[in-house]
């Protein structure tokens, strides 16, 4: 019989790690002197094509409608081109503050069909896509200072193929989708204090008749403040929530119901609104029926944002307010929402209907819930307005 030696020294539990809220990603400002391309308009947006192909191979086409009369699987890959590949043409419709501008992009892709799993033919899909859309170019920018490019290149099929008309045989849907960034750009010199910018939407509508602009002859073109870039916020917040006790009311007869809360949000980070997001859920605890009924309601739901439209800043506390969508009892309801986030770590959400009726208010949940909170320095703090 072996002699069990004893353990020496003290013995520890393993502890496990102490949640903590997402970080907050600090962009104050700091003075530079910097000589580059100033940019004059930023926009960042997508676009679909989708089109019916032909299979321009004889051979392939004929081995293609035979496999489909005889009961054979057909199916389609697509394979996207680089993005650095894709071809974008700058025409400058009218300058102005904003001016039209007129971009076509060429993108190829490669199909492949393949019949019992087995490719048969590969062919190229040359795409496309026309875009007219308003950029700050005043005069003295030329096509030349529009830099566009495509930072991604998504292709998708249905997965199979469509019988065609005779002669043509048939034929093959594809879909592509372009992710892009355009900027005007102009070389300057300057003396700044400067802190990173992000792309404004692609949201102004381009109008029916032409915009006129009278503008003076500068060494630099004239500015476009009112659209770009866009206004800073003047404070940041991150919040983290699992399972948080929540007291809510719900409806417009305040109906109390108790749940838990589930939120994780960064609003504002490095100070832009444009780097805003947030989810949150509700989980209704009293319900325990395997199904909802009227006397036992199941009032779980969850809510995303769909806009997230300005944010204001409290004495240690941010509030979000936009509009979303709650899927509430299978059912997809559009509603306004201030979310509110106190460096205290706690947080409150309210939705309104388009009645600006109240419909659901979480109160102010503070158990398990993690907060950042953090001013940010702007141009404004530094002039002393």
């Amino acid at each position: 019989m072996k002699k069990r030696k004893p353990i020496k020294g003290s013995q520890f539990p393993t502890l496990a790690p102490t949640p903590t809220p997402p970080p907050l990603d600090q962009n104050d400002l700091a003075p530079e002197c910097i000589r580059v391309d100033k940019v004059y308009d930023w926009v960042f947006f997508a676009n679909r094509y989708e089109n019916k192909n032909f299979i321009p191979d004889e051979a392939c086409r004929q081995a293609v409608s035979a496999a489909l009369a005889a009961g054979d699987t057909v199916t389609v890959e697509c394979n996207p081109s680089r993005p650095e590949d894709v071809i974008c043409n700058v025409t400058i419709l009218e300058n102005g503050n904003p001016g039209r501008v007129l971009i076509v992009w060429t993108v190829s892709v490669t199909v492949t069909i393949l019949i019992n799993g087995k490719p048969v033919c590969t062919f190229t899909v040359r795409t496309q896509f026309r875009d007219e859309i308003m950029l700050c170019v005043p005069k003295g920018i030329t096509a030349d200072n529009v830099n566009c490019r495509v930072t991604e290149v998504i292709c998708e099929t249905n997965g199979g193929v469509l019988m065609g008309p005779d002669p043509f045989g048939p034929m093959v849907p594809v879909r592509v989708t372009l992710c892009k960034d355009v900027q005007v750009e102009f070389p300057v010199k300057l003396e700044v204090l400067a802190k990173f910018c992000f792309p404004r939407p692609n949201n102004i509508p381009v109008p029916e008749a032409p915009m006129q602009c009278d503008l003076n002859l500068l060494e630099f073109p004239p500015q476009c403040p009112d659209i770009f870039p866009p206004n800073n916020c003047e404070c940041q917040a991150t919040a983290l929530a699992r399972n948080a006790d929540t007291l809510a009311t719900f409806g417009t007869d305040g109906t109390i119901v108790t749940g838990t809360s589930d939120l994780r949000a960064e609003i504002c980070q490095e100070c832009a609104l444009a780097d805003s997001t947030f989810t949150y859920s509700f989980t209704d605890t009293e319900f325990t029926d395997p199904t909802p009924t009227p006397t036992q309601p199941d009032f779980s739901f969850t809510f995303d944002p769909t806009t997230i439209d300005r944010v204001v800043c409290g004495e240690g506390s941010l509030t979000a307010i936009g509009q979303g969508t709650r899927f509430f009892d299978g059912t997809a309801e559009q509603l306004f929402y201030e979310l509110t986030i106190d460096e205290a770590d706690a947080f409150q959400l309210i939705l309104r209907n388009t009645s600006n009726v109240v419909v659901f208010d979480s109160g102010l949940v503070t158990e398990g819930v993690l907060t950042n909170f953090d001013e940010c320095d702007t141009f404004a703090d530094l002039l002393g307005e």
